[in-house]
């Protein structure tokens, strides 16, 4: 037979604990901090540590979130916080090379302003003028360098053909 006194608790609201949200849920600042940890590069064992948070919790919210209260998993937004600074340094590496490209078309017009007026073809001109075009021609994107494919042998490879 169940009492009275225990339904009439389980009818009760629950009391809100310190520093947990809704129904025992940790608060929307834990999960930041969590993604904070999480955004410098800590592992995420450690990142629950720094966080005060159990492991399981902070796996929970890394793979699934909470999707009662609208949380994305955090290695959704882990994965949109790295391509927006995968596509801020690509900005800034592209001003970067504009900037060289720029310098170096500056740098082999004073040469060849230089050869026309001497009418001179010394050799360590005209080596660091090859070096200058080499340079421009990559700054530009119209050279790459050749990779080579490398394929692992297997024994019979090695051990010639026995038929």
């Amino acid at each position: 037979m169940i009492s009275e006194k225990s339904l009439a608790n389980l009818r009760m609201p629950k009391a809100k604990r310190e520093g947990y949200g809704y129904r025992y849920s940790i608060p929307q600042e834990k999960i930041d901090e969590l993604f904070t940890y999480l955004a410098e590069g800590m592992a995420l064992k450690k990142a629950a540590k720094e966080a005060k948070i159990s492991f399981e919790t902070a796996r929970k919210y890394y793979k699934q979130g909470d999707i009662k209260r609208g949380i994305k998993p955090l290695r959704f937004r882990l994965t949109m916080f790295q391509e927006k600074i995968s596509e801020n340094m690509n900005v800034k590496i592209e001003e970067r090379r504009m900037k060289m490209l720029t310098l170096v078309q500056k740098a082999l017009a004073k040469m060849e302003e230089r050869i026309d007026q001497d009418d001179l073809l010394s050799k360590p001109n005209l080596n660091n003028m090859d070096k200058l075009i080499r340079l421009e021609i990559f700054l530009s994107g119209g050279l790459s360098t050749k990779t080579k494919e490398q394929k692992m042998l297997t024994a019979e490879d090695l051990g010639g053909d026995n038929s």
